[in-house]
């Protein structure tokens, strides 16, 4: 992680086409440092830490047959929440079917691709965090895409800090991938250059997925048009040691953040912190200081649009967090990215942090001693309300494509049930649904109860910008960690004052322009 003050300084003074993909250059080209020193990221995937000798899965981890090999990671980043806005929308309604029942679910025949001899295309996803995730997606590409059409694609995983800095290049240069797996909101962020893809959107919503999650909609439905598709939805939820914090006077999981630190400092004082990434890395550092800020009533901007985060609100949140980062946490996580927090807690060297599912699947596939005493529970919540933003992954169509409606047959194929349930069951809990009918069909009863608590986080999910839209605005404001550096430059000596100050003035040079 750069020094905080070597950041892009102010936002570009008008969003226009050039001047945001220059201003998203300068601001994701940070992403690559993620150490106080200005280390440098993996440019594929986190650093994999050593791991025993493979072993294979315990029985209730069922796998589809054609599941590729397994190989150890350990870092991963926060995937965000399965994006329900309220309870009435969230993916657990009703007991969830078995695999049969959800086979019986899919379509008898799904729709036959088009004949696409001769046409290649280029598909560039993020890198998953799920150790077989993206070879098990590749040789499903390859045997079942690619032998039903005919088509050629080549397929590549990278980092997904990235993302941002490989899409504005491609934007700018004319050229790129054909299909690109977007984050959140970013097809606000690029809606200059993305295709309306409405027509493809809406025939699937239409005959398989039924209305989208609230988030899911917000984040794909840019000005009236559908400029992404939506494909899954992850979730953070917090990974504990629950002998630990037995030893520490908590029987289960704190339910607010004031108990959690509380417990904190008496776990710090034996040695076993909390662990938190306030790092530039695109997961867990926003996930974690966004549902905070949002715990105690906190915002960036009103319905309206308006800057308000100077409240009261915001900095009784970052007064909080600096005070329990020097009572409760690992003193390095200043420097942390995506994958830190995971090696970590893996390496026994923190008793709790925020993730997605990968730090339990590699616990359990690498047999680690303290598998049966890792807890997974809900953020916890603020004193107006649990809140967490979601980690969304859609796929766009750049207006550069020469193959869009080969590009669209991809997609249709990467959303058939035929090709996406094998691939949930693959991700064991990492990815969820996009609607409530799509949660309805997939086999989430099959994987361990303790990762179903992965299903309910779009009960309290929230989107970028919240609760004004998710705007191209607020994924500019993402993209220059500016909330994550509010708490971090209070956490480093600031006054809260100062520094919920400063965010103030960073986010008034981006909304009111």
């Amino acid at each position: 992680m750069p020094a905080r003050d070597s950041r892009v300084p102010g936002a570009p003074r008008s969003l226009t086409r050039r001047g945001f993909l220059q201003a998203a250059v300068g601001t994701t080209g940070l992403l690559l440092l993620t150490a106080c020193g200005g280390a440098t990221a993996p440019t594929t995937k986190p650093a994999e830490p050593a791991k025993p000798a493979e072993a294979p899965k315990p029985a209730e981890a069922p796998k589809p047959a054609a599941a590729s090999p397994a190989a150890a990671a350990a870092a991963s980043p926060a995937a965000g929440a399965s994006p329900a806005a309220s309870p009435a929308a969230s993916p657990a309604a009703g007991a969830s079917p078995s695999p049969a029942a959800a086979a019986q679910a899919a379509p008898a025949a799904p729709r036959k691709p088009a004949n696409l001899s001769g046409v290649t295309l280029s598909f560039l996803q993020w890198a998953s965090f799920i150790p077989t995730a993206d070879a098990f997606l590749k040789k499903q590409i390859e045997e079942g895409f690619m032998k039903e059409t005919g088509a050629v694609v080549t397929f590549e995983a990278i980092n997904a800090n990235d993302i941002q800095p490989k899409t504005s290049a491609a934007i700018q240069s004319g050229t790129g991938p054909d299909v690109i797996s977007f984050r959140d909101n970013w097809a606000h962020t690029y809606k200059e250059s993305m295709t309306d893809i409405s027509d493809l959107v809406e025939e699937l919503k239409r005959t398989q997925f039924g209305p989208f999650y609230p988030a899911s909609e917000a984040c794909t439905n840019v000005d009236g048009k559908y400029l992404a598709m939506p494909h899954d939805a992850g979730g953070g939820i917090i990974h504990w040691r629950k002998n630990w914090f037995a030893e520490a006077g908590a029987a289960t999981y704190p339910k607010t953040y004031a108990d959690l630190h509380t417990v904190g400092k008496t776990l710090k004082d034996k040695g076993r912190p909390l662990g938190q990434a306030f790092g530039h890395s695109f997961g867990d550092p926003p996930g974690w200081c966004y549902s905070m800020m949002w715990g105690y009533g906190g915002q960036e901007v009103d319905a309206n649009g308006k800057v308000a985060i100077n409240s009261p609100a915001t900095i009784r949140a970052v007064t909080d967090m600096a005070q329990a980062f020097k009572d409760a946490y690992d003193d390095t996580g200043l420097a942390w990215d995506d994958g830190s927090n995971n090696r970590a807690f893996l390496a026994e060297t923190i008793s709790s942090t925020l993730n997605g599912s990968s730090i339990w699947f590699v616990a359990r596939q690498d047999k680690v001693p303290f598998f049966d005493d890792i807890g997974l529970d809900p953020v916890p919540a603020g004193p107006q309300t649990r809140a967490i933003l979601p980690g969304l992954t859609n796929y766009v169509i750049p207006k550069y494509s020469k193959n869009v409606d080969a590009a669209k047959e991809l997609i249709r194929w990467l959303m058939r049930a035929d090709t996406f349930t094998p691939r949930f069951l693959e991700n064991q809990s990492y990815i969820g649904g996009i609607s409530p009918k799509h949660d309805s069909e997939m086999p989430w009863s099959t994987f361990p109860a303790t990762v179903q608590v992965f299903k309910d986080i779009g009960t309290y999910a929230r989107t970028l910008g919240w609760p004004g839209p998710p705007s191209q605005k607020a994924g500019l404001a993402w993209s220059k960690y500016i909330v994550v550096d509010m708490f971090a430059r209070a956490i480093q000596g600031d006054s809260p004052e100062a520094a919920v100050k400063w965010a103030e003035g960073e986010l008034k040079g981006i909304y009111e322009v």
